[in-house]
């Protein structure tokens, strides 16, 4: 299961599902608080954009500056000169939507790009003049024909309960499609922001014209957006990037919660620096990946680390040593027998087929593969220190052991 994906929805649902449950309270508010509400949007748009360029995601600062233009004239803060006065506000506000949609989608495939670049300024350049698109095709007498908004593509029984029009709704659907196709196989902070953006979009231009509902709308979006971002700055403080494993911010924090019994092991990649000067650095990227996927699977109720390099921890609260042994064993054996296959130019996809050579103690590098062993070292906290602290340097202690009487072995 997905579970970055399955959170994004939830977040996501959660949020809007939350607006719609308080929206006969939000529309009903004294003149005050509904100016309030009225600008409240802004306030959470600025900060969002003040933040995507400190995490350097400038792919979401340019569609969160495309929603505020989006949002100034949907609101109607941003009037159209007067040449434009006989802009039909039905057309004009599907047009805008769809070069929101289509901006919103070709976003989610650039590359990062600094603002301050050259591409960076020609992309705030289009973000700022993709607006005038709308302002000329919904023109009255029409600069360009907008007839094909009017085309029919769902069943009248169907049709009459849109409150867009069909083209209007078909587009949607289909930039809906792509966001959640790209947020399965990728949900980080960009593409979980743009789900909440279009869903947010979507809801609030099916209440339109009631602003109420719509101010309202796009600022719980922009919300789902603010904690997308805090959930990634949270990621990056307390997680390893690489692997995906807790880092090691978070194992200090760990050692704080230990109750009265535990035991911590050191794992170390044998001969690590052998795949790198071989290999490079890629497939020793890969080789870390591979052994942090065993290690979150150990099993025992313990809690992975990343501690740095090819080392990584794991805590077991409420577990001896005598406890884990089996479960470290398991996975020292685990790793030992996985082929780690080098993809090289011509290289098929698919492991080839036939037995992984899993015996010697030694991690071995083959024309075909890469046998990866770990060795690891163990230790409780009966006897041996008060602290996690120096609970984890006596396993480190063991780790060395280990390695010192062969590696690939487990040591107490």
């Amino acid at each position: 299961m997905n579970k970055a994906f399955i959170s994004t929805l939830s977040i996501t649902t959660g949020i809007l599902a939350f607006a719609l449950l308080v929206l006969p309270w939000a529309e009903n508010v004294p003149a005050g608080i509904g100016l309030i509400r009225h600008y409240a949007p802004y306030p959470v748009l600025v900060i969002t954009m003040i933040l995507s360029l400190l995490f350097n995601q400038t792919r979401l600062f340019f569609v969160l500056y495309l929603t505020a233009i989006f949002l100034l004239l949907i609101l109607g803060d941003l009037n159209p000169p007067a040449y434009f006065s006989r802009i039909d506000e039905y057309k004009f506000i599907q047009l805008v939507f769809l070069v929101y949609l289509v901006t919103l989608v070709f976003f989610l495939f650039v590359q990062e790009r600094g603002v301050l670049t050259v591409k960076g300024v020609l992309r705030l350049l289009l973000c700022t003049a993709l607006p005038l698109i709308p302002l000329f095709l919904a023109m009255e007498p029409p600069f360009i024909s907008t007839s094909w908004l009017s085309l029919t593509i769902f069943p009248q029984e169907i049709s009459q309960f849109l409150p867009l029009s069909d083209v209007t709704v078909a587009l949607y659907i289909l930039a809906m499609a792509i966001v959640l196709l790209t947020l399965w196989f990728r949900s980080e902070l960009v593409e979980s922001s743009f789900f909440a953006l279009l869903s947010g979009a979507g809801l609030a231009l099916y209440f339109f014209p009631e602003m109420a509902r719509v101010e309202f709308i796009f600022l719980m979006a922009l919300l789902a957006v603010l904690v997308f971002i805090l959930r990634n700055s949270f990621y990056l403080a307390y997680r390893d990037e690489l692997t995906g494993l807790a880092g090691r911010r978070s194992l200090r924090e760990q050692m704080n919660k230990l109750g009265s019994l535990y035991s911590i092991a050191m794992i170390d990649v044998d001969y690590f620096k052998k795949f790198n000067d071989r290999y490079g650095h890629d497939t020793g990227d890969q080789v870390l990946k591979m052994v942090a996927v065993k290690i979150a699977r150990a099993g025992c109720s313990s809690k992975a680390y990343r501690y740095g390099g090819e080392e990584f921890t794991l805590v077991f609260p409420g577990r001896s040593v005598k406890d884990v042994l089996p479960c470290l064993e398991s996975l020292r054996n685990s790793i030992a027998d996985e082929t780690f296959i080098v993809r090289g130019k011509g290289r098929p996809r698919n492991k080839p087929a036939g037995k992984n050579n899993s015996s010697g103690k030694k991690s071995r590098l083959s024309k075909n593969g890469i046998n990866v062993t770990v060795s690891i070292g163990v230790a409780d906290n009966k006897g041996a220190g008060s602290t996690g602290k120096e609970v984890l340097k006596i396993s480190d202690k063991a780790l060395y052991r280990a390695k010192k009487k062969g590696r690939n072995r487990v040591s107490k």
